[in-house]
């Protein structure tokens, strides 16, 4: 009876204010009515103040399904958007097509689940990894060599100081460099224009060479690990490149690996009347150690004959203990002219303004050794590769472990030697 008594005097105005306050809460689930100005604008509060008819409350009804209609198809658009850049990423970040997909998978089959199963079938699956190289009749593993890759970028300091030019076919990268400036001659508007300077012409060839790493999955580890072997053998794998890479950008011979920067001839002359092909070095003056007074006169003699134009984008080279050698040095005035930047926010620590690269394979102070190197390393070397890592398994040889064969293929050489100069600890 109360129920009855209550309905009794629910007048239509209110009845219809009910109406329009339920369609407001609808409406702003979807999220079109969250403001007063958005209710206004949708014709949602006129329904509980004034005359309003069903038909504008049909009318709002209308409206908003088609305000939800647009909004509709204004997500589907957003989220199909989205998929395309994700896609277009993976492509541009070369990632692996599978199989004979014109599709990016980015699931099971690249997942280290996939690689322990190859591991384990001693490599008797098929059919799991692309076989579909630049050069035909590679066994790419995606998830090791992304793997691989991510950590060696991470660990080198040589892929910190230069930039790898990936290499799809081909086993060397020509280019030609120009020794000597063209020249330039200023003429009235009549004067006859002779020909001017030739340039000096050099082919510079970098090779690519083959480095390699082969751990050992003992075959508890392959049975047993699941993807804790990938792991092992990502962090394996990748050490040993790094640090392979590392000492090749100094001491290595030319002989099947690039040719370091410790074993191209040095001269004390400048750029315009030194061998291309030939480092300047400069000289601290005493052999094994900086000079006893005006200690730091060499190494701003490094800074300042590297031309302005390399000195832009120009980073400095040492191990850590010259860097401590160095950061003792101090001007005049007793202020040290080494900042240690900051780890918090990941900034280097910097020499005269310029970024330091600790390498722990650089060479350390000794007598005539060029212990600190300043230049810009993309202008001065060059640095190729060809992409992925390949990987053979090997589970006879070594009975019953199993040799997981990783190789890869990098080139290195200078490419301009007046983009870099060294610090030699000697006396001339």
């Amino acid at each position: 009876m109360n129920s009855i008594k209550i309905f009794k005097h629910v007048t239509p105005r209110i009845f219809q204010s009910i109406i329009a306050l339920s369609l407001i809460v609808i409406a702003s689930q979807f999220g079109y009515a969250t403001s007063p100005d958005d209710l206004a604008f949708g014709g949602a509060l006129v329904v509980g103040m004034g005359e309003t008819t069903w038909h504008d409350i049909n009318a709002l009804l209308e409206k908003q399904g088609k305000a939800f209609e647009e909004f509709k198809n204004r997500n589907d658009e957003k989220i199909s958007s989205l998929e395309r850049d994700v896609i277009n990423f993976f492509k541009k970040a070369n990632r692996p097509k599978m199989g004979d997909s014109s599709d990016y998978a980015f699931g099971f089959d690249e997942s280290k689940s996939d690689l322990a199963t190859y591991i384990r079938s001693r490599g008797e699956t098929k059919g799991m990894f692309s076989s579909s190289g630049p050069d035909g009749g590679w066994m790419v593993a995606p998830v090791l060599a992304n793997g691989i890759g991510t950590i060696v970028r991470n660990a080198s300091a040589l892929r910190e100081l230069v930039t790898f030019v990936p290499m799809e076919v081909g086993g060397s990268y020509e280019e030609v460099i120009s020794t000597t400036p063209v020249g330039a001659v200023w003429v009235g508007e009549t004067q006859a224009r002779p020909a001017t300077a030739t340039p000096q012409l050099v082919k510079v060839t970098t090779e690519l060479h083959e480095e390699y790493a082969e751990p050992v999955i003992s075959q508890k580890l392959a049975d047993d690990s699941g993807v804790a072997m990938v792991d092992f053998l990502v962090n394996e794998s990748s050490i040993s490149f790094s640090e392979a890479e590392e000492r090749a950008l100094f001491y290595g011979d030319g002989i099947n690996k690039p040719r370091g920067l410790d074993t191209i001839p040095t001269e004390s002359t400048e750029d315009s009347s030194r061998a291309f092909g030939t480092i300047e070095h400069i000289a601290t003056g005493t052999s094994g150690a900086f000079a006893t007074t005006a200690s730091f006169d060499a190494v701003k003699k490094v800074f300042y004959r590297l031309r302005a134009g390399y000195r832009k984008n120009a980073k400095w080279v040492c191990n850590s203990e010259t860097a401590l050698e160095l950061s003792k040095l101090k001007d005049g005035q007793g202020n040290y002219l080494w900042d240690e930047g900051s780890v918090k926010d990941g900034t280097p620590p910097t020499l005269l303004g310029k970024p330091v690269v600790i390498c722990e394979t650089a060479p350390g102070i000794a007598a005539d050794a060029k212990a600190l190197w300043f230049g810009d390393w993309d202008q001065a070397l060059r640095a190729i590769e060809r992409p992925g890592n390949k990987v053979l398994l090997d589970p006879y040889i070594d009975k019953p472990n199993i040799r997981v064969y990783v190789y890869r293929r990098i080139g290195l050489n200078l490419r301009n030697s007046n983009a870099i100069k060294c610090l030699k600890f000697s006396a001339s």
